[in-house]
């Protein structure tokens, strides 16, 4: 993940000089979330799956919409969210099936996640649009979602929690 939050440093700091952004009185601040979903939305653009894993650690959970809800893992339990593991698999059949894949997450305010007792989980509403381009098909999906970013014992910021639909 640093790799890529360097390159993203690297954009951002060339985009604000070039741009001028010394002649301003107003400061631009990137918070370390905002790097951690581009770092996200690169990962499935390009396809990367470690790039991917790198946005998420082992506590992962990514919580499903009620419609959705199903035995991913074969235990005979209906699951209401996946983990880590799950999430890849999805991911690497999608890359597989994909000749190329359009993601964006855009809008919503990110906040402190009241569901957080230690204050240092941030809430960030978006809606996601994930296009898979596939030989002789093509699916498109827009949808809300709510990712809990925060950041592990070595101060780097990852994808807690997923919540498919309205803001949690």
């Amino acid at each position: 993940m640093r790799r890529l939050t360097n390159v993203a440093l690297i954009l951002i700091s060339l985009f604000l000089i070039i741009s001028g952004c010394g002649s301003s009185n107003q400061e631009i601040i990137i918070e370390p979330w905002d790097i951690l979903l581009a770092d996200l939305e690169y990962a499935w653009v390009t396809m990367d799956i470690n790039a991917l894993e790198d946005c998420f650690r082992d506590d992962f959970m990514h919580h499903l919409q009620e419609v959705d809800w199903d035995d991913y893992n074969g235990d005979g339990v209906i699951d209401e969210y996946w983990g880590l593991e799950i999430e890849l698999d999805f991911a690497e059949f999608a890359f597989a099936e994909a000749d190329s894949i359009y993601f964006s997450l855009s809008g919503g305010e990110s906040s402190i996640w009241s569901g957080d007792s230690t204050g240092q989980s941030i809430e960030t509403p978006r809606i996601l649009t994930r296009e898979i381009f596939s030989p002789g098909d093509t699916t498109l999906e827009v949808r809300p979602v709510t990712l809990i970013c925060r950041p592990d014992y070595q101060n780097e910021w990852y994808i807690w929690q997923w919540f498919d639909g309205e803001e949690q």
